[in-house]
């Protein structure tokens, strides 16, 4: 367990770092180098690959974690299962690719009207369908051997770095943007294949030319799990793929530009999410087997206020400051069109970070079955209120579907836990917090706006920030916050 936490938080470090990458990229070079319509392009081209990617592996990713462990105990049996796996997803991308090249003509028409240049880069799509299945096997292959710093670098940090090299040599006129378009290939294929080395390096990629191991039963036990995971993979890259999709269609690549943009400033509010699971799901599944609720119990609510403590912060501090950072933005005044999107998914983000650890409890529980059933819920709720309120509010429609959506999701979560497990994470601590929240809200937009843009985001971002942190803490929100801060002050500040 310490080589997991420990890996997770190193992890941590390059997560941020291509955040901040991601941050320069999306919201600096991009919008000054492209127009909003290359932007959307560039970004529903692999926002249409991840989304059809989950059908093209099958769910056989996920299933090589499940079966592993049991394979690992017989000679050549690893080498058999990634084998089988590797052949399983070239299987399921000749499917699938045959399958797009027989509806090719309705899924081009499906964007012609809005969104015609999409159909110029059908074979983009594809070939990242086939390099993102094999890199999201890989990644659970690598997994088994606990190397997941080094996966976060390379899709985290070195990714971004690639991404930003394409768009400058673009700018810079080296080369066109059509080139940069299925530079894409390029670019996804450098990640794959960095991996693809990695592995190698470390002497854990080995094949076997037999499959003697992958007998009927193992076989139908394979199948059988696959075909759930699909179910739940495939929707959960419905929801965090569609929106893109239906806004290029429906309203075309520069909207999807502006969304796909100003969606990245929400995305920053979750970054320390992610660490937090890799750390607590070890914990959680612990726990579990060990029928040890009060553990379980106390992560949830560990998790539920922390979250909710780093999720609020970073939502007020970025409303209020939107004015300063579209104004130092290039192209500002057209981004400023997302003023919605930014509201409606960073409260989204953090109503999901709220729910703390739900997702994990439940699929580390004998009830995991249900988490295919939510997510398949979920899914369905983001395309039908896209279908309708996409036409109408545009991408402020598809931000507020994706908000209600999610509220459902965690809502649905949080009773069936209640039910199944009596766990409930929220206390008196989470109202505080919100009418914490609400007066540092309040304050941040009654401050007097500076002329200086730059020194403005400073004073107002800093006053929200000690006014929310001074409250979080005197108010003890956080035991966990508070705790490490004394041991902050007591390292430091006392002789």
């Amino acid at each position: 367990m310490g080589v997991v936490i420990k890996q997770s938080s190193i992890s941590a470090f390059f997560t941020y770092l291509g955040a901040a990458i991601g941050f320069v990229n999306t919201i600096i070079l991009f919008p000054a180098f492209m127009s909003t319509e290359q932007i959307g392009l560039l970004r529903v081209i692999p926002s249409t690959a991840f989304l059809i990617m989950s059908f093209a592996q099958m769910g056989i990713g996920p299933a090589l974690m499940k079966f592993a462990p049991e394979l690992k105990k017989k000679p050549g049996g690893l080498a058999q299962l990634l084998t089988f796996c590797v052949i399983t997803v070239f299987g399921g991308f000749i499917i699938t690719t045959g399958l797009l090249y027989l509806f090719r003509l309705p899924i081009t028409d499906y964007f012609s009207t809005n969104s015609a240049l999409f159909a110029d880069y059908f074979l983009v799509v594809v070939v990242l369908i086939l390099i993102l299945s094999l890199h999201s096997l890989f990644e659970v292959f690598g997994r088994l051997f606990l190397k997941i710093i080094a996966q976060n670098i390379i899709k985290e940090v070195f990714l971004r770095l690639m991404m930003t090299t394409g768009v400058t040599l673009f700018y810079l006129q080296v080369i066109s943007f059509h080139q940069l378009a299925y530079g894409l290939i390029l670019i996804y294929g450098a990640m794959f294949c960095a991996l693809l080395i990695y592995i190698y390096s470390q002497k854990e990629l080995k094949f076997s030319t037999r499959l003697n191991l992958i007998d009927r039963p193992l076989l139908k036990r394979i199948g059988t799990y696959a075909l759930f995971v699909l179910i739940g993979a495939g929707s959960n890259n419905i929801v965090l793929n569609i929106d893109q999709i239906m806004i290029s269609s429906t309203l075309g690549l520069s909207a999807n530009g502006i969304y796909s943009t100003v969606f990245y400033f929400a995305v920053m509010i979750e970054l320390s999410r992610r660490v937090i699971v890799q750390i607590t799901t070890p914990l959680v599944s612990d726990s579990l087997e060990n029928q040890d609720l009060a553990a379980v119990e106390k992560i949830y609510k560990q998790t539920s206020i922390n979250q909710m403590v780093v999720g609020g912060l970073f939502f007020i501090g970025l409303i209020c400051n939107l004015d300063n950072l579209f104004a130092l933005m290039a192209k500002g005044d057209q981004f400023m069109q997302g003023r919605y999107v930014v509201y409606f998914i960073g409260l989204s983000k953090v109503v999901d970070m709220s729910f703390g650890n739900s997702s994990p409890i439940i699929s580390m529980s004998k009830y995991y079955k249900f988490n295919v059933v939510t997510i398949a819920i979920l899914a369905v709720l983001m395309v039908g209120l896209n279908l309708v309120l996409i036409p109408t509010y545009g991408i402020s429609g598809a931000a507020f579907a994706s908000l209600l959506a999610i509220f459902i999701f965690g809502l649905t979560k949080l009773i069936f836990i209640k039910i199944k497990l009596d766990l409930f994470p929220f206390t008196i601590k989470h109202v505080l917090l919100v009418i914490i929240g609400l007066g540092s809200a309040f304050l941040g937009f009654v401050i007097p706006q500076l002329d200086n843009t730059f020194l403005d985001l400073i004073i107002r971002s800093a006053v929200i920030a000690l006014v929310y942190s001074t409250a979080v803490y005197f108010l003890n929100i956080s035991a966990e916050i508070n705790g490490g801060l004394r041991q902050l002050r007591n390292k430091y500040f006392t002789s």
